[in-house]
C-alpha cells in the first residue's frame, strides 16, 4: 500500500510541476486525492482575489447541483450557515479539517441539502491552500453516512498541500505553446456578441465544461444565453477597433482558446444591418502538461519517468548526473528500460516520441 501512495504521490508531483496551473489537472488532482486518503468522490475548488469561489471540478456531483453553485451562489449559500468554500477560504484557522466537526445548524443549511446531500455525500474532509497568505484553492472529500472522517485522514490530506501550492505559484507555460485542438467549436452572435444566434454541438459541450462561477452557462438544459466571458470577450474586441479578440480560460478539460470575428458583407452590402460575430472555441492540452501526462502511461519508475521526463522537455542526456541526480553507470541501466517502455532505441527517438516539448535534445 505505501508503494501505491509513494507512486501516486510521484504523479501528482509531475502533473502539479507541469506549468499548467491548476484547474487543467484538477480531473487528475481529484482522483489522486481521493485514492491517498481514501473516499468517495472529491471536489476541487480554485478561488479569486477576494477568496470567492472562481470555478471548480467536482466528480460524482449532479447537474443540478452544479448548476445551482454556478449560477445561484450569492442567492442561496451566503449565511452564518453556509459552510462551503468560501467560508472554508478565510485565512483565520485551521487549513485542514474544518468540517471534522460541524454544528448542527450546518445539516440545515441550503450547502448541505442542496449541494453534499444532493450529490450522494454526508461527511467532508477539507483543506485550504494557501499561497503567499492568501487562500488561493479548496479540495473537499466526501464519503457517506457509513464512515466518517477522523483526524488521521485529515494529516494524509495535508502531505497534499505543498504539491497543490506548486501547481498555484510556479511559473506558468506560455498560453500559445498548447497541443492541436483536441475540439472545436462556433458560436454565431448578434447584437454586439450579447445575443445568441447559433451554435455547433460541440461549442456547447465546451461551454458546459467550463464550470466557472457566475458566468450564465447553464448545465441542464439547452443553452440561450451567451455566457459571460464570451461577451467580456466581444466587448473587448469592440472596444479595440479590432477586428478579432483572444483569450484563453484554464478549464478542468485543459485550456481553452476563445477567439472572436467581427464578420463582414460583401461590398455590394456593405451598408446593410449589423452582421454577427463568430466566436471559434478550441480545447487543447497545455504542450507541457501532455508531455507529463504521456510520461506517465508509461510502464516506469518515478526515477525512470524524471529522466524520460528530462529527455521530453529537450535536456541533455550528459545532464541526468547533475540534474537528476543518477550517475553514468545507472543511466545506462534506466536508460534501457525507458526506451524499452517508449520503443525508441536512443535518446533523440526518445526526446521525439514524447512530443519534443524542448530544444536542446541531444544523443
Amino acid at each position: 500500500m505505501r508503494r501505491l501512495t509513494e507512486k501516486k504521490r510521484h504523479e501528482l508531483d509531475l502533473l502539479c510541476r507541469a506549468g499548467a496551473g491548476l484547474a487543467p489537472i484538477a480531473p487528475a488532482v481529484c482522483r489522486l486525492a481521493r485514492e491517498m486518503v481514501g473516499a468517495e468522490a472529491c471536489a476541487l475548488f480554485w478561488l479569486d482575489a477576494d477568496g470567492h469561489p472562481e470555478g471548480f471540478f467536482h466528480e460524482h456531483s449532479t447537474a443540478d447541483a452544479q448548476e445551482l453553485f454556478l449560477n445561484e451562489f450569492d442567492r442561496l449559500f451566503v449565511g452564518p450557515a453556509e459552510i462551503n468554500v468560501a467560508a472554508l477560504a478565510q485565512t483565520q484557522g485551521a487549513r485542514v479539517g474544518r468540517l471534522l466537526d460541524v454544528p448542527a445548524s450546518y445539516y440545515r443549511s441550503n450547502t448541505f441539502n442542496l449541494l453534499v446531500r444532493a450529490s450522494g455525500h454526508h461527511h467532508s474532509l477539507d483543506l485550504r491552500v494557501d499561497v503567499d497568505g492568501r487562500a488561493r484553492a479548496v479540495l473537499l472529500l466526501f464519503r457517506t453516512r457509513v464512515r466518517a472522517f477522523d483526524d488521521g485522514d485529515a494529516a494524509l490530506l495535508t502531505r497534499i498541500e505543498p504539491y497543490l501550492q506548486r501547481a498555484l505559484s510556479g511559473a506558468r507555460e506560455a498560453a500559445a505553446r498548447s497541443r492541436p485542438p483536441l475540439r472545436t467549436g462556433h458560436l454565431l452572435l448578434g447584437q454586439g456578441g450579447r445575443q445568441l444566434l447559433m451554435l455547433s454541438g460541440d461549442a456547447e459541450a465546451l461551454l458546459k465544461a467550463c464550470t466557472l462561477v457566475g458566468q450564465d452557462v447553464r448545465l441542464t438544459g439547452p443553452l440561450q444565453v451567451v455566457p459571460r466571458f464570451v461577451r467580456d470577450l466581444c466587448a473587448q474586441m469592440e472596444a479595440s477597433g479590432q477586428p478579432t479578440a483572444r483569450r484563453w480560460l484554464d478549464i478542468p478539460a485543459g485550456r481553452l482558446a476563445l477567439t472572436a470575428c467581427r464578420l463582414h458583407a460583401p461590398a455590394q452590402h456593405a451598408q446593410g444591418p449589423a452582421l454577427p460575430t463568430l466566436v471559434t472555441l478550441e480545447l487543447a492540452a497545455p504542450e507541457r502538461l501532455h508531455l507529463v501526462q504521456r510520461v506517465l502511461e508509461l510502464e516506469l519508475s518515478p526515477l525512470q519517468r524524471e529522466i524520460a521526463l528530462h529527455a521530453g522537455l529537450g535536456g541533455v542526456r550528459a545532464d541526468c548526473e547533475r540534474e537528476i541526480g543518477v550517475s553514468k553507470e545507472a543511466l545506462k541501466k534506466h536508460l534501457k528500460a525507458i526506451y524499452r517502455a517508449a520503443g525508441v532505441v536512443d535518446w533523440t527517438g526518445l526526446s521525439s516520441s514524447l512530443g519534443g516539448v524542448g530544444e536542446r535534445a541531444s544523443g
